[in-house]
């Protein structure tokens, strides 16, 4: 049986689109290649240690239903008709609806990925905050479940979110610079939520408006019905393992950022036992 494999066979092993593998082996370090012989400098990778990081990165990977979306949803519709001003990423420029509801869905769907994983694998409990607040909340766990009593964590935790292909994790720097907004452990997941997700959602009506239009027979059997979405918990890093910079691999920013490449985040089953008994 031949346990090494090229750069092809390793993606059609994986089930990874091309950039995403790429991603993940040069800029995050998810996976290494076996060092390189005499072979005209191609890349080869050991199929026990992708088949260790698939099984892995299944384990920490979280199904998500159409209720846990309409909670999120819920609380993204809320933010924006109170108003809140969402920036695009290092810029000044306000994102359009679509763009700020989808990224608050986003990050909402990681939290309770998060609180699913931390029940379903190791039986513990926590509380979230979807609740709506002037200011910016820092903790995203706001409660641990103990003997059906509840307590405050011991520790901050913020859950960032970012899309599937993404090779780090990254903080602004007012989320480490300003003590009330800093948590000690930073939690980050990747949500696989497709960018058709409100016509998904709202399929039937958009149907139902254009069914005596001109092109709907040309479409009509191409609109998506809404799936449930996967949601990787990637690892997470304490406040102190992140490394100050200015920019990472094709992203400049404008000022500091803090971050950790995906492949260094703690994500062994151990690492998390060691985490939750820091909560």
């Amino acid at each position: 049986m031949n346990n090494k494999l090229t750069k092809r066979q390793a993606i059609e092993f994986l089930n990874l689109d091309e950039k995403v593998f790429d991603n993940y082996f040069r800029n995050a370090g998810e996976f290494a290649p076996l060092p390189r012989g005499g072979d005209r400098g191609r890349f080869y990778f050991d199929k026990g240690m992708l088949q260790e990081w698939l099984d892995n990165y299944k384990y920490r990977s979280i199904e998500l239903n159409i209720e846990d979306y309409k909670m999120c949803l819920d609380f993204a519709l809320a933010q924006h008709f109170r108003g809140y001003v969402l920036s695009d990423w290092g810029t000044a420029r306000q994102r359009e609806f679509g763009q700020k509801l989808t990224n608050w869905i986003k990050g909402q769907l990681a939290e309770v990925a998060v609180q699913k994983f931390f029940e379903n694998e190791f039986g513990c409990r926590v509380e979230l905050d979807f609740g709506i607040h002037d200011e910016i909340v820092p903790q995203d766990i706001i409660a641990v479940e103990e003997k059906n009593k509840k307590r405050e964590p011991k520790i901050g935790v913020g859950i960032k979110s970012s899309k599937p292909k993404s090779a780090y994790l990254v903080l602004g720097e007012n989320e480490i610079t300003i003590s009330e907004r800093k948590s000690d452990v930073y939690i980050f997941c990747r949500p696989d939520i497709p960018d058709d997700h409100l016509l998904r959602i709202t399929k039937n009506r958009i149907e139902e408006l254009v069914k005596n239009q001109q092109h709907f027979q040309s479409y009509k059997d191409d609109i998506p019905r809404f799936e449930n979405v996967y949601c990787e918990i990637a690892g997470w890093a304490d406040i102190d393992e992140l490394e100050k910079v200015k920019s990472i691999p094709g992203i400049d920013f404008n000022g500091w950022r803090y971050v950790k490449k995906t492949g260094l985040l703690h994500k062994s089953k151990k690492d998390w036992e060691k985490l939750i008994k820091r909560l």
